[in-house]
């Protein structure tokens, strides 16, 4: 049933997007997102440098996530009517997320169709990577509706993370630009003010190491959080706990922060120690040079149900365990391998960091005055 929805949505689309084509072209970037109902930190970025690069440029802005059931779906399918109206009048779009309508349609060949994505690196598997798999797409819907299909130009993290980029969108590396994202700017940036307002707040942090878990989404219970809180001594340091956006966990004691107040990237200003999983937030904290650990409690679980390009067992063996009470020692006795995590920072990180943003508006500038 939903293959045949598919394929009818498809001649449907295809049908009203040969006359949107016919309107004119404005001087205009069109930034869409399923990741979430909000802009994101990467698009507000490039949108502020891009009003000051380009004069009486317009922005727009599409973000919503796609709700699951088929009433979700079928809401989500107007949304694409207002996403194929910029595409067919933008020169520029700017996605950070798999998109129906730039995939899925034929346009004009003035159209740039950038995909910066939403990780600063390809931590897990994931498109192409995926099909198939337990908690992967289903490779039919993926042929269906062309994932990942119609890019110009895709922005990548670190050049060894580029073999897991080709795989993932089934792409060509000549397309690849290893610019990381703006986020990276925004990190280090605002590291100081971020660290003032938090300390402000918790005046606590400023006596005691502060260590942030921030898991990755999993389809199923986070069972190893409620080890990671029974083992946590108060007394010795601080946890400060953030969960995933589509993901909230739940914490009962009132012995852990979750600073509700900031988000997790902001905490890393503050933060000591990362005890991080299957996230990117590894890459965010190794750009502020932040020690990470990796609580794999799960690890073949996760590993049946999705897999990883870059495990951490064989990348940072000495920083990785199944073990919460392993890794606390290490906070507690300072047996952290500094070695092993600058290795791993200078491998997997853009060889340039901290103008992410210009390289990116600058490529858009360069296809907007063509």
């Amino acid at each position: 049933m939903l293959l045949v929805f598919l394929r009818v949505f498809k001649v449907i689309i295809k049908f009203f997007y040969f006359f949107l084509k016919l309107l004119p072209i404005k001087n205009k970037v069109v930034f869409i997102s399923r990741q979430s109902n909000k802009i994101n930190t990467d698009f507000e970025m490039i949108a502020e440098s891009l009003r000051k690069e380009i004069k009486n440029v317009k922005i727009v802005f599409l973000c919503k996530r796609i709700n699951e059931g088929m009433l979700g779906y079928l809401k989500y399918s107007f949304h694409v009517f207002r996403q194929m109206y910029h595409l067919a009048t933008s020169k520029v779009c700017v996605l950070d997320s798999y998109c129906i309508a730039a995939s899925n349609l034929k346009h004009k060949k003035r159209l740039v169709i950038l995909q910066i994505w939403h990780s600063i690196g390809k931590i897990k598997k994931s498109g192409y990577q995926s099909l198939g798999m337990k908690w992967g797409r289903d490779e039919k819907v993926a042929r269906i509706m062309c994932m990942h299909k119609n890019y110009t130009n895709i922005i990548a993290g670190g050049k060894a993370f580029n073999k897991y980029y080709v795989e993932g969108f089934n792409c060509d590396e000549k397309i690849l630009l290893n610019y990381g994202l703006p986020r990276i700017d925004y990190l280090i940036s605002k590291e100081k003010i971020l660290k003032e307002k938090i300390l402000d707040k918790y005046p606590e942090f400023k006596n005691k190491k502060v260590v942030l878990y921030a898991p990755t989404f999993r389809r199923y219970e986070p069972f190893g959080v409620k080890d990671l809180i029974k083992k946590y001594d108060h007394k010795k340091f601080i946890l400060v706990i953030k969960g995933h956006p589509n993901q909230p966990i739940k914490v009962d004691s009132k012995k852990v922060y979750t600073c509700p107040e900031f988000k997790n990237t902001d905490i890393l200003s503050v933060a000591d120690y990362v005890i991080a999983d299957y996230s990117s937030i590894c890459l965010e904290a190794a750009v502020l040079n932040k020690r990470v650990l990796f609580y794999l409690y799960d690890y073949e679980k996760y590993m049946s149900g999705n897999g990883v390009n870059i495990d951490p067992f064989k990348v940072l063996p000495h920083c990785t365990s199944k073990s919460i009470k392993d890794l606390y020692d290490i906070i507690l006795k300072d047996t952290y391998n500094d070695k092993e995590f600058q290795d791993f920072r200078r491998k997997y990180l853009p060889s340039k960091l901290g103008n992410s943003t210009k390289l990116i508006v600058d490529y858009i500038v360069k296809h907007m005055e063509r």
